[in-house]
Formats: C-alpha cells, structure tokens, sequence
C-alpha cells in the first residue's frame, strides 16, 4: 500500500498539471470580475447617475470576456484532469 518513489519525470508531470490549476483559479477570478461589472456595478451606477448612459453600451463587451474567461477556466480545468494520468505511475490503488 505504500507509494513509489516519485522520479523527477513524475514530478515534471505534477508541475504541469498544478500550472492549470493555477490558471484555472486566475481565470475563474476573472470570469467572477467580468460578471460583477457588467450585472451589479455598472447597471448600479448608470441608474444612480454617477457613470453616463453611454457605459451601458460597455456591457456586452464585458459579458463577453467574461465567457471567454469562463471558457479559458473550462479548457484548462479539463487539461488539468486529463493530464493526472501520472498518479497511477507511484499510487496503484485509488480505492483504499
């Protein structure tokens, strides 16, 4: 029941894998930015009157990156978990 010892190919697998996660979090960050802008703080403002009608017009185009972040987040979260194949190299047995 005891791991193998992790080579350094192993490693270099888990390194790349943790970089998707990572850019996975950051892209996640962004999509939630994206759509607090563009759903509370810009309607917010423009109807309070402290930004001008004119950045209503900004909305879609933030929507926009926001699912490109979203979809960015999607793709590298499915990389991540497609590239943990590595596991099975040092801990044969998922189920204990």
């Amino acid at each position: 029941m005891d791991p193998e010892v992790i080579t350094t190919a192993i490693w270099a697998d888990i390194s790349w894998v943790l970089r998707f996660l990572w850019l996975f979090w950051f892209f996640i960050i962004g999509f939630a930015t994206h759509m607090l802008l563009a759903h509370a703080l810009i309607p917010s403002l423009v109807s309070s009157g402290q930004l001008p009608e004119s950045f209503g017009r900004v909305r879609p185009m933030i929507y926009l990156g926001g699912l490109g972040a979203l979809l960015l987040a999607i793709i590298s979260l499915v990389v991540s978990i497609s590239g943990m194949g590595f596991i099975n190299d040092f801990w044969t047995r998922w189920w204990i």
